[in-house]
């Protein structure tokens, strides 16, 4: 009696199973399931499980196919997705393991803007030497930044300019701490920029490459910034838009050379760190961040090749090269053109010689004018009268 009891219940359990699995799934369920579905079609990350996650929201970073700010129509935007929909597809033949997925951003003119009227380390160089009341620069470096200035807005040359920059750049920081030259940096940042109205210096990013990062990071992808630009500059300069997705240790640039202050003989090799001792910029730089030194500090400071690249002049090429020769996974370059009159001081004519360039090297192009339904944040302006001489 106890058995057919027991086999009873038994029977009694498993209809009931048969029913729930025949019924229809409720709304939430079958939504999620649909849009798992969905987002595995599209490539979603099937190793790292965040995927199938966020699909339940219908808005899973492996199933996005287009990215804020940009033209829905733009062929770089669509070249973009589809290269990284495949890389995080384990059923693709574009198919990139996490960890190999390695992007590298130039900053001035491809992250951020460089015509305001110059690039950022320049333009606070003149600023620091020449208007910034709580300073006193030495003669010479004034006299150079009034030169550096007038090359900047009246084309007037400077004899060996490229030598002279290395050489006088960091003297205007000289004995300063890591802290004291960030506060000069974040001073600077609060400054409105040259040329625009509504905007200031830690705003002036390009919004459509900020919502790439933020794109490629969604997508397992490690970005890294490799610039021309003081290291520490840069640092400083991301903080609040991009150290989000690129913290500290993920950016590389020109150094300054650190020595302690104590050391009178300036040679870090032999001496001691002391207690009372701080790091402090000696006045000269330890490595120039720019042509085949990008692609020679990708390999130092990351150590693999990048899959893509991002950039947007000549001095960008080595990288782009370095980048393109990663044929386990079919590295990509992509150069962005300053061709936009409107909300931008753009050079359409320089913009199609240097699209040749591109092209001639196997390099994309990204075109600001046409590719970018926004430039920078909502409300900036050009001012038309302070367009250089």
């Amino acid at each position: 009696m106890k058995r057919m009891l027991t086999g009873l219940i038994a029977l009694c359990f498993c209809a009931t199973m048969l029913a729930a699995c025949a019924a229809p799934a409720n709304s939430s369920s079958a939504q999620a399931s649909g849009e798992i579905s969905s987002a595995s079609n599209a490539g979603a990350v099937a190793s790292s499980g965040a995927a199938a996650q966020s699909s339940a929201s219908g808005d899973s970073a492996a199933s996005q196919t287009a990215i804020e700010y940009w033209n829905p129509d733009s062929a770089a935007m669509r070249s973009i997705v589809e290269f990284v929909l495949a890389s995080v597809d384990p059923s693709s033949d574009g198919f990139i393991p996490e960890e190999d997925r390695i992007a590298v951003f130039d900053m001035d003119g491809t992250l951020y803007g460089e015509r305001f009227p110059t690039y950022f380390n320049d333009w606070l160089f003149i600023q620091r030497a020449l208007y910034d009341d709580s300073y006193q620069a030495p003669d010479d470096l004034k006299a150079f930044a009034q030169a550096w200035e007038d090359k900047v807005l009246k084309g007037v040359p400077i004899d060996d300019f490229d030598a002279k920059e290395r050489e006088m750049g960091p003297k205007l920081y000289e004995g300063l701490t890591p802290e004291a030259y960030a506060e000069v940096v974040r001073k600077f940042k609060a400054m409105p920029v040259w040329g625009f109205e509504g905007m200031t210096y830690g705003q002036a990013y390009f919004q459509p490459m900020v919502a790439l990062v933020k794109y490629l990071c969604d997508n397992g992808y490690k970005v890294f910034i490799v610039s021309a630009t003081y290291r520490d500059a840069v640092r400083v300069m991301t903080e609040g838009t991009l150290d989000e997705y690129v913290p500290a240790e993920r950016v590389i640039g020109t150094d300054l050379l650190y020595v302690a202050s104590g050391d009178e003989n300036e040679d870090s090799m032999f001496y001691e760190l002391e207690p009372d001792d701080d790091l402090v910029i000696e006045g000269r730089l330890f490595i120039k961040n720019q042509k085949t030194n990008k692609a020679t500090v990708i390999q130092q400071e990351i150590g693999k090749l990048p899959v893509l690249a991002f950039g947007n002049s000549t001095g960008d090429f080595s990288m782009a090269t370095y980048t393109s020769q990663n044929d386990e996974y079919g590295g990509r370059a992509y150069m962005l053109l300053c061709d936009d009159v409107e909300r931008d001081y753009g050079d359409p004519e320089k913009a199609a010689s240097f699209k040749k360039q591109c092209e001639e090297n196997g390099f994309y192009t990204i075109s600001e004018k046409d590719e970018f339904a926004t430039l920078y944040p909502e409300g900036v302006v050009v001012k038309e009268e302070a367009q250089p001489k």
